[in-house]
């Protein structure tokens, strides 16, 4: 199965970031990867770059600002994001130094989900997009729905649905997408990463823009395959979709 987001390195307490073990970064089914102080961040993150790297500043072992200085002085790190959970006192510090995010503790519920699922390397769909109508089952956590899909790229769709799904749900999408060789069913597990909820005075369409983080290899260049394969007078969807599904 192909995975979407690979990597996080990980500096904390014994438990702060305990919590990514049912978190949005876990559903994503990245590599947690864990380092014991502010040289083994470097260390470890320059033998293998990570995606994301989460300091916990509350640590004796870790000079947060210091090191946020010196991930962002090297310049095979410094486009890597870094959140820092710190004190209060010490956002500032570490917003200074080069931090993408700085989290004051205690931490709110929800307030370390958000921080990562506004960077792009984690939300952002990538690639040329095809218009669709297939009807697609979606199963999360309060049952299963069904809905229409509006559009679809090799790393995620966004469906068209009377009762949204909420943002950093873990789902699991099927469809039947025609080809070149025929229809073929799509199974995939998402997360959902944007939510458009019914507004009789807005022109979006209620829905959720899904982000694929795992899916058979066959499955995407079947994908790959429709979305390349656009009729002519048909077009490309990518600019007319954008604004109602560009964070899926």
């Amino acid at each position: 199965m192909q995975r979407s987001l690979s990597r996080v390195l990980v500096l904390d307490d014994a438990g702060l970031f305990r919590m990514l073990d049912g978190s949005f970064v876990r559903r994503l089914g990245c590599e947690i990867m864990r380092a014991h102080d502010g040289p083994d961040v470097l260390r470890k993150a320059n033998a293998r770059p990570p995606d994301l790297i989460l300091l916990d500043a509350h640590t004796p072992v870790l000079d947060g600002a210091g090191c946020v200085r010196a991930l962002k002085a090297n310049p095979v790190l410094r486009s890597i994001p870094v959140v820092v959970v710190t004190t209060i006192d010490d956002v500032a510090g570490c917003c200074a130094a080069g931090a993408d995010a700085a989290l004051a503790r205690p931490l709110t519920r929800g307030a370390l989900e958000l921080a990562l699922s506004s960077f792009d390397n984690v939300t952002q769909r990538r690639g040329r997009r095809r218009a669709g109508r297939a009807w697609v089952q979606v199963a999360g956590p309060h049952g299963v729905a069904r809905g229409r899909l509006k559009d679809i790229s090799r790393s995620g769709l966004f469906l068209a649905l009377r009762e949204p799904i909420g943002e950093t749900s873990p789902v699991i999408v099927t469809l039947r997408l025609p080809g070149p060789a025929g229809d073929r069913a799509v199974r995939t597990r998402g997360v959902v990463v944007r939510q458009v909820p019914p507004d009789p005075d807005s022109h979006l369409i209620p829905g959720i823009g899904v982000r694929f983080v795992e899916i058979d290899p066959d499955d995407v260049q079947h994908i790959e395959r429709y979305v390349n394969a656009i009729p002519a007078g048909e077009g490309d969807d990518t600019a007319g979709i954008a604004s109602e599904s560009r964070h899926s």
